[in-house]
């Protein structure tokens, strides 16, 4: 599975909001590292979508992606999440681990950073939600 939720931009209208998208990828079962080429050549198949700001033609001014085997549920994402956020806060942005099953990669523009907790919750709730809208494997 790979979850991705940006917050982005519409530059002629200044609309504003997270675009939250939730793949699927069948019955690929791995600890660590994703199989080659997911989700950045094959990001899967669209199980869900949440999108307030059409999308085409955004600016990105934060991204959180998650990529998972299809089968984890959410509380050992969220768990996972929370260990990979306690050590990559050290880190300058943008941010990459793996911990478990889970792989998390984590971006956002300067002017978000002073406020990166609250930025990053926002992204993780709309990766929550649009996990919850593809239901079950």
């Amino acid at each position: 599975m790979y979850i991705t939720a940006h917050h982005v931009v519409r530059p002629a209208s200044k609309a504003e909001g997270i675009n939250a998208f939730c793949y699927r990828h069948g019955p690929y079962i791995w600890v660590g590292l994703p199989p080659a080429g997911i989700p950045d050549e094959n990001p899967g198949e669209l199980a869900a979508s949440s999108t307030p700001v059409p999308p085409g033609g955004n600016r990105v001014r934060s991204y959180l992606d998650i990529i998972m085997p299809d089968e984890v549920p959410w509380t050992e994402v969220r768990a996972s999440f929370v260990g990979f956020v306690s050590e990559a806060q050290r880190r300058d942005f943008p941010w990459e681990g793996v911990v478990g099953r889970c792989t998390f990669r984590v971006g956002l523009e300067l002017g978000l950073a002073p406020t990166w907790q609250h930025e990053i919750a926002l992204l993780l709730r709309a990766a929550q939600d649009v996990h919850g809208r593809a239901g079950p494997p």
